[in-house]
């Protein structure tokens, strides 16, 4: 698999390191000569130096038979164009765009861009996580009619479910649990006979008009 990414970063550095050690073949598209050179004393000649936003310097990195492009870079306006062009004239499998202010997904998604990774929606729900009580996380969307999500929702110390048994439960119709993380972070298969303790982190499975409602039952 051959695998362009935009930038010299610690991400890259990361991204390198993972893929060389599946031995993908990695390119790297960097404007700064002095990084290119750091990362061709890291990986070998990996680097293409130049900017981008320009076709040629796209070309002369083999976007044109590039499987993954991932554009990471800090500035939205050029993530987009970086996307627009590997996909329209090079017809790349698959993009990933890092879009560091929401305003832009919508864009991305419109013209086609595969996958967009949004820094402020990744924050919010790290924070969310470690502080909220009871306040869900979304897993995932599930392409299902009716529309079904998976949730991650962290029990606190007035649940009214704390200390009932999984089979006591009674959620939404078409919703279950399907996974129970405990507080020391041992995860725990939810048989019927599983009790509910504080703190205990709950992956539920639901229609996505079920939430609210699941969520008071919850609480």
């Amino acid at each position: 698999m051959y695998v362009i990414v935009i930038g010299v970063t610690n991400l890259t550095q990361k991204l390198v390191e993972w893929y060389s050690e599946y031995e993908h073949e990695v390119t790297v598209i960097e404007k700064d000569i002095e990084k290119c050179h750091y990362f061709d004393q890291l990986f070998g000649p990996i680097c293409q130096n130049g900017d981008a936003c320009d076709p040629e310097i796209q070309s002369l990195a083999g976007m044109d038979r590039a499987d993954i492009l991932i554009v990471a870079t800090k500035s939205d306006k050029d993530n987009f164009l970086i996307g627009m062009i590997a996909k329209s004239k090079y017809n790349v499998k698959k993009t990933i765009n890092l879009a560091n202010d929401s305003n832009y997904i919508k864009a991305f998604s419109y013209f086609g861009i595969d996958t967009v990774i949004n820094i402020e929606s990744m924050i919010l729900r790290s924070i969310e996580q470690e502080t909220s009580i009871l306040a869900p996380w979304s897993i995932t969307e599930l392409n299902t009619n009716p529309k079904k999500i998976i949730l991650g929702v962290r029990i606190d110390s007035y649940s009214k479910i704390i200390g009932k048994s999984i089979k006591d439960i009674i959620l939404p119709n078409h919703s279950s649990i399907i996974l129970l993380i405990r507080a020391n972070g041992i995860t725990d298969t939810p048989t019927e006979h599983k009790t509910i303790h504080s703190d205990d982190e709950l992956l539920i499975l639901t229609e996505e008009k079920n939430k609210n409602i699941m969520l008071e039952y919850l609480s």
